[in-house]
């Protein structure tokens, strides 16, 4: 597993190896924002509301940066783009434990959450525009790959580095983001201008006008139809350490287990599995996905015990594995032309079930029933999957694909 996912890394085209350790940089440096709250508790004098408007004002720059990401993306190279998102995040991050105020902190966030988040749809872009359709969701499993062996690691120094020094983990997120830029920089001969190719059309260029009904009906049937994907992903991050602790009454190491066991899944098996699922269609993938996290979540519901919750962990792990490089693969077939835009618009609703999933999770559980959201989740998703089977048969909600050439 290991090895086949290092063969895969190690034969993506350069520019792709160039966007997989800049991300795996950015990434492992994102160790600030997560330890936000605790310093304008403790070391910024705010109370609980105020703090809380100030962690959620990132959540509303990252939202305005993926509604800009289309206009930018139209203009700029995607590594310009991302260069530009490196610098003014490291400035932003160095500067907001600076500021105090409100007013000062909400403006300092709002602009740490707008640069990072333009990074995603502008990286989205340059991976639809250097690889071809049939080895598109390879592309993206090791895109998430890079995401997430950074995240496994940011956290951890973030909180070694905070335990010593509160502000130097504001100042050592803002060295690691310059540091990507300066690496995306420095390889810039070995980056090729963007390709003139658009998704789905064999490397012809050609000019089109403005998406037509079907294309832009289609967009919006998939991206209401992984809404509830976006939001039952989004519930681990938000719900499992209070879902352990005060629904099931368990130690808290469970959480921790199952975030291991979580990680652990999608860096051993999403790049090999998604080489063999190379050849599969996107519909069958995301039919596969959207049935092991429905199962998955269900499933956590369910579970009273550490053991039993491992085994959903499991379920709803083989799910993410599966339906997220599926989902952008096929958001990028369906986009056509207007890839760049619609990128950012489906990063957008990523951004919309992160900030709705702590509301979900609050008002649904309860002492009498814990597992609620996890239960109204795993519905969710089933229904999603219900509907997908609808929809591939109208012109109007599915993109009919193309037979599969190449894998890689």
């Amino acid at each position: 597993m290991i090895a086949t996912t290092w063969r895969t890394v190690a034969g993506l085209p350069a520019p792709l190896r160039t966007l997989f350790s800049t991300t795996l940089i950015f990434r492992a440096g994102t160790m600030a924002y997560p330890f936000l709250a605790p310093h304008l508790l403790l070391e910024g004098g705010m109370d609980a509301a105020a703090t809380g408007l100030a962690v959620a004002v990132f959540g509303v720059g990252a939202l305005a940066a993926d509604l800009a990401a289309g206009p930018l993306l139209g203009r700029l190279h995607p590594y310009t783009v991302m260069r530009g998102g490196f610098l003014l995040g490291a400035v932003a991050v160095a500067v907001v434990p600076l500021l105090s105020g409100l007013p000062a902190l909400a403006a300092g966030v709002l602009v740490w959450g707008f640069a990072y988040e333009i990074v995603t749809p502008a990286a989205y872009a340059a991976t639809i525009a250097q690889s071809r359709p049939g080895e598109r969701k390879v592309a993206f499993s090791c895109y998430r790959l890079a995401i997430n062996l950074g995240t496994a690691v940011g956290p951890l120094l973030g909180a070694l580095i905070f335990a010593f020094a509160p502000y130097a983990v504001f100042w050592a997120n803002a060295l690691c983001v310059a540091a990507a830029a300066v690496h995306l920089h420095a390889r810039r001969d070995r980056t090729p201008g963007r390709s003139t190719a658009l998704p789905g059309d064999g490397g012809k260029h050609r000019e089109r006008a403005r998406p037509t009904l079907p294309e832009r009906t289609r967009f919006w049937a998939v991206f209401g139809l992984s809404l509830p994907i976006q939001l039952a992903y989004a519930l681990p991050s938000v719900f499992v350490s209070t879902y352990v602790i005060v629904g099931l009454g368990l130690p808290g190491y469970w959480a921790g287990v199952v975030f291991t066991v979580n990680a652990l899944g999608i860096v051993l098996f999403e790049v090999p599995l998604n080489v063999r699922m190379a050849a599969v269609g996107d519909l069958p993938a995301l039919l596969i996905g959207y049935a092991l996290a429905g199962a998955g979540f269900l499933l956590m519901a369910l579970a009273e015990t550490g053991p039993a919750m491992v085994l959903a962990t499991l379920v709803w792990t083989a799910g993410e594995i599966v339906v997220f490089p599926a989902l952008l693969d096929y958001v990028s077939r369906v986009s056509g032309p207007a890839a760049d835009r619609r990128m950012g618009q489906f990063s957008g609703g990523v951004n919309l079930a992160f900030i709705a999933a702590p509301q979900v999770a609050l008002h649904l559980s309860g002492p009498g029933h814990p597992g609620a959201p996890w239960a109204v989740a795993g519905a969710a998703v089933c229904a999603a999957c219900l509907l997908l089977l609808a929809a591939r048969s109208h012109p109007y909600t599915w993109h009919k694909e193309e037979p599969c050439t190449s894998a890689t």
